[in-house]
C-alpha cells in the first residue's frame, strides 16, 4: 500500500493515517505471497471508486495478484478473487467499523504485472532458425506475421484474456480505488502528476530502422514538417549502424530540438537475448549517441525486452520505451497477450531505469490486420482520449519505412492525429526525455517528504514494494 499511496504523491502522514499501527486499510503482508490467475469481481460500491476505469471493471476482468496462501479474513467482502479451477475468496472486505481492508500484496501485485513478471521470455523461433526478418522481402513478412496470429488466435487459451484489450484494468484500477478511499477520509492533496496542471502526457517518436529515410530526405522531411506546422518536436530513436548515413540528417533535427534516441546497433531481433559480454559490447554503441546527442533513452528493436537487458541498460540509459501497455496479435511473440497494463510510466523493480510504455497503436499493425485509414483514426483517437482520462501518457510511434508510416493512408493518419492532439488544452507535449526528467523530478519530491535526507536514495521506484 505504501508504493501505492507514494504514486500519487501522498506523505508519510496519510500512510500513518491509514495504513499504520492500528489500521485496518491494508492487511500484513510477511513475503510469502505469490502470483495466482484468476478473475477479480468488485462490488458496485468498489467499482465506483475506479475513477475513469469504472465502466471497463464492472464486469470484471482476468489479471494476477500475489496472494498469501492462507489469509483469515475478516469482514464482508467488497470484491472477490476467482481462479479457473473455481476457487472463490475475498480480496477487499468492509469491517465491522466500516473502512475498506485489502487482503492481497498489493504494491507487489502492481510490481508484478508492471514488470510483465508473469512472462517467460525465450529467443523466438525464427531467430533460433537464424533468420534476420530485415532480409525478408516485407509482404513475405507480412504474411508471415498474419499467418502467426491466425495461428494463435485457434490455441488461444484463457490467460489470453490478460491484459485485457484495448486497454487493461488491472494496474490503474487499484491506484484509483486507493485514491478514492484516501480522499473520502483525509483532506490532502498528493503531487501533481504533470506540470501545469495539464491532465496528460503527449510524446512523439520514430523508429528508424534503416537508412531509407535518410538516403530519402523528403521522406524524413514530411514526418518533420507534420510536427512542425503543429508546434510540436519528436524523438528519432536510430540504430547505430546507420550513423554513417543519417549523421547530417540527425544533426539538423537535433538541432532544430528534436531528442535522438538508442535503437540498437544493429537492427536484428537479438540484442535482448545475446550473452552478457556480447550484449554489453552492443549496448556501448550508445555511448557515440550520448556524446553527440545527449541520448537517454532506448527502445530495443522489435520491442524485444528481458531482465537480462534493462540489467545491461541500467545506469547507461536512463529510460527505455520497448513494452506496451498491452499488446496482441500479430505483433506479440509469446502466446499470450503481453504488457505492463498501464499507460503510466515507472521505474523497472530495482533499477535506475524509467519505463514509458508505448501505448497508441500504431498505423503498421493496423496495416497488418486489413484496417482502413478511417477505422485505424477512430480507434488512435478514442485511445488518446482514454489515456487522457486515466492521466497516463499517449506514447505516439511511426516507423518511417516504405512498408510501414511511409505509405501515405499512414502518413495521412499521423498528420491527422498530430493535428488532433496538438489542438488539446489539456496536454503536455514533451519529448520522452522531458517526462522522463519530469518524472524524477517528480519523484525526487515525492521522497523528500518520506525519507530523512541522511537516508535519501537518488530514485526509489514508483509502485513498487511490499504493503
Amino acid at each position: 500500500m505504501k508504493e501505492t499511496l507514494r504514486f500519487w504523491g501522498y506523505g508519510p502522514d496519510v500512510f500513518d493515517e491509514l495504513v499504520g499501527p492500528g489500521q485496518p486499510l491494508c492487511c500484513p503482508v510477511n513475503g510469502s505471497a505469490k502470483p495466482v490467475f484468476g478473475r477479480v469481481e468488485l462490488t458496485n460500491e468498489l467499482i465506483e471508486r475506479c475513477g475513469p476505469l469504472r465502466e471497463q471493471c464492472a464486469p470484471g476482468w482476468w489479471t494476477w495478484l500475489m496472494l498469501e496462501p492462507s489469509v483469515p479474513v475478516e469482514g464482508e467482502p467488497a470484491a472477490w478473487f476467482c481462479t479457473p479451477q473455481g476457487d472463490r475468496r475475498p480480496i477487499v472486505t468492509r469491517t465491522t467499523d466500516n473502512p475498506f481492508c485489502v487482503w492481497f500484496d498489493l504494491d507487489g501485485t502492481l510490481s508484478f504485472i508492471q514488470n510483465e513478471g508473469y512472462l517467460t521470455r525465450t529467443l523466438p523461433a525464427y531467430l533460433k532458425l537464424g533468420v534476420n526478418p530485415a532480409r525478408i522481402p516485407e509482404g513475405l513478412r507480412k504474411a508471415a506475421f498474419v499467418a502467426m496470429h491466425r495461428v494463435r488466435a485457434l490455441r488461444r487459451q484463457q490467460k489470453a484474456a490478460f491484459p485485457q484489450r484495448p486497454a487493461d484494468p488491472s494496474v490503474d484500477c487499484w491506484r484509483y480505488i486507493v485514491r478514492s478511499l484516501v480522499e473520502d477520509k483525509l483532506d490532502v492533496e498528493g503531487t501533481p502528476l504533470w506540470p501545469d496542471g495539464k491532465r496528460f502526457a503527449v510524446t512523439l517518436n520514430h523508429d528508424i530502422d534503416s537508412d531509407y529515410c535518410f538516403k530519402r530526405r523528403g521522406v524524413l522531411q514530411s514526418f518533420h514538417d507534420i510536427e512542425h506546422n503543429a508546434g510540436l518536436r519528436s524523438a528519432w530513436m536510430v540504430v547505430t549502424k546507420l550513423l554513417d548515413a543519417g549523421r547530417s540528417a540527425l544533426d539538423e533535427l537535433h538541432a532544430a530540438g528534436h531528442e535522438i534516441g538508442f535503437h540498437g546497433s544493429i537492427h536484428d531481433h537479438r540484442l535482448a537475448f545475446l550473452p552478457p559480454e556480447e550484449m554489453a559490447r552492443r549496448i556501448e554503441c550508445a555511448v557515440e549517441l550520448i556524446d553527440a546527442y545527449g541520448t537517454a533513452g532506448i527502445r530495443s528493436p522489435a520491442y524485444l525486452r528481458t531482465p537480462a537487458l534493462f540489467r545491461a541498460l541500467d545506469g547507461i540509459l536512463e529510460y527505455d520505451m520497448s513494452m506496451h501497455d498491452v499488446i496482441f496479435g500479430p505483433l506479440s511473440l509469446s502466446k499470450y497477450h503481453e504488457g505492463c497494463s498501464t499507460c503510466m510510466p515507472f521505474f523497472i523493480e530495482g533499477m535506475n531505469l524509467l519505463e514509458i510504455p508505448t501505448t497508441v497503436p500504431e498505423d503498421w499493425t493496423f496495416d497488418l490486420q486489413g484496417t482502413s485509414l478511417e477505422q485505424a483514426w477512430n480507434v488512435q483517437v478514442q485511445t488518446v482520449e482514454r489515456i487522457k482520462s486515466r492521466a497516463g501518457v499517449a506514447n505516439i510511434l511511426t516507423h518511417p519505412e516504405p512498408h510501414h508510416s511511409v505509405k501515405p493512408r499512414w502518413l495521412e493518419l499521423y498528420r491527422r492525429l498530430v493535428a488532433h492532439v496538438a489542438e488539446d488544452d489539456d496536454a503536455w507535449f514533451a519529448l520522452p526525455g522531458e517526462i522522463n526528467r519530469h518524472w524524477r523530478s517528480r519523484q525526487a519530491a515525492i521522497d523528500a517528504r518520506w525519507e530523512p535526507a541522511q537516508a535519501r536514495r537518488p530514485a526509489v521506484p514508483l509502485g513498487l514494494g511490499t504493503s
